[in-house]
């Protein structure tokens, strides 16, 4: 690979790691906002009945209250497993549960440390005849009536851009190891496919 090619190379993965730090910060940013203005929206009448005139940063102070009320409530205990059968329940709705679980799946991939872990490993899978790029996120073993146990891996296939995709459950056999780094395979998805290297190596 020549210097030029290593330097575009370099510079397109930079752009998509700031895609990726950019985006959850802009989504929460958007979901703070609207959460501050609807809070607030409520608080003025509130505070102008209680106290006979507006109150500045109300809103702001409930604002913050509700999501460490939230955070405090809904982390642990029974609460936090009432949110997460709310969750499934979500999840189980057509359409809504499908988008729903793959943005909530693909944005844990680029969020805390721990769950960066999300994307392990750029694959292809094979479906149908065909090779699918994907995500390996995920793998284990089914216990068998008959008694074997077999070993499935989990993978997301996007389908559009990065956001929307199939998370597929496969035979470990046919999931094949690239030797493209997730960042890489990222770039590839996003380029619909125009970044692919000349040469992938199976792992």
């Amino acid at each position: 690979m020549s210097p030029h090619q290593r330097f575009f190379r370099v510079l397109r993965n930079k752009f998509i790691a700031g895609l990726i730090i950019l985006i959850p910060i802009v989504i929460t940013a958007k979901a703070l906002w609207w959460l501050f203005s609807y809070v607030d929206g409520h608080a003025k009448p509130v505070t102008r009945a209680l106290a006979n005139r507006e109150i500045p940063g109300i809103g702001f102070a409930v604002t913050i209250a509700v999501v460490l009320l939230t955070g405090l409530l809904f982390s642990s205990g029974p609460l936090r497993r009432l949110l997460d059968g709310l969750v499934e329940v979500l999840e189980s709705v057509p359409m809504v549960g499908t988008v729903y679980g793959t943005i909530r799946k693909v944005l844990s991939g680029f969020g805390s440390p721990e769950s960066r872990r999300a994307f392990q490993s750029f694959v292809l899978v094979r479906r149908g005849g065909v090779l699918s790029p994907g995500f390996l996120t995920g793998s284990f073993t089914l216990a068998r009536s008959d008694g074997e146990t077999p070993t499935y891996q989990v993978v997301f296939v996007p389908t559009n851009h990065l956001y929307l995709g199939n998370i597929l459950v496969v035979s470990a056999e046919d999931v094949i190891p690239t030797d493209i780094p997730v960042d890489d395979g990222i770039s590839l998805v996003l380029s619909a496919g125009s970044a692919i290297p000349p040469r992938v190596t199976e792992r």
